[in-house]
């Protein structure tokens, strides 16, 4: 049984997480001086640990709305448009604070559930990947481009796209091949047996977004 607080609780808005990760404002253009640049940068220092506190939230975000969308077939959609939302914050902050990685699986898993409306299975499961790919990176904080391991997974998650969501006939059976990677990644024995879900779902109230405690 899910509890009334749990079932209140929002993923963040969208634009949250750069809100966060820096003093966000809006300005005119600027050119871009030695000074300037160097300013720039003592604040990107200075505020990336603002940002991976930021980014563990999202992706806490991330595993509520997957698992609730799959315990429930109505509504589905609209989990799948809060993954979108916070794939994109993911994208747009994780290359600018040294994490390209972050930035590279956010930007596939925004390709995979953009307009999601009754996915497969299958596609479901590798949705799943991509978000426990992208918690691998962030929990260990894996800056740079990474190594082999991670430009592998890379790899399965967009063949995984290109074949399930742009509909390219492909001989190779992509979800075994993006679970092999991300397990490799996360340094576990290869294996297709899903964890089973219980009281995971979360029920998100519409027009209202409650701050995340």
């Amino acid at each position: 049984m899910i509890d009334s607080y749990a079932a209140a609780r929002l993923i963040a808005n969208r634009g949250d997480l750069r809100r966060k990760a820096i003093n966000f404002k809006r300005g005119h253009d600027v050119r871009l001086t030695p000074e300037l640049r160097s300013k720039i940068e003592k604040v990107i220092v200075e505020t990336q640990a603002d940002f991976e506190a930021s980014a563990v939230e999202a992706l806490r975000n991330l595993k509520d709305a997957w698992n609730s969308a799959s315990l429930n077939s109505v509504g589905r959609a609209r989990y799948y448009e809060w993954i979108y939302d916070v794939a994109m914050d993911l994208k747009g902050q994780g290359s600018l604070f040294g994490y390209p990685l972050v930035t590279l699986y956010a930007d596939v898993l925004k390709n995979l559930v953009a307009g999601l409306t009754h996915p497969t299975s299958r596609l479901h499961a590798i949705i799943g990947l991509n978000i426990d790919a992208l918690g691998i990176i962030i929990r260990r904080r894996i800056t740079g481009p990474g190594s082999t391991l991670e430009r592998r997974v890379a790899e399965a998650l967009r063949e995984a796209y290109v074949k399930m969501r742009l509909r390219v006939p492909s001989e190779v059976a992509v979800e075994h091949k993006v679970a092999t990677a991300v397990r490799q990644l996360d340094g576990k024995r290869p294996t297709v047996v899903a964890p089973e879900l219980k009281d995971t779902a979360r029920q998100w109230p519409t027009g209202t977004r409650l701050p995340v405690k």
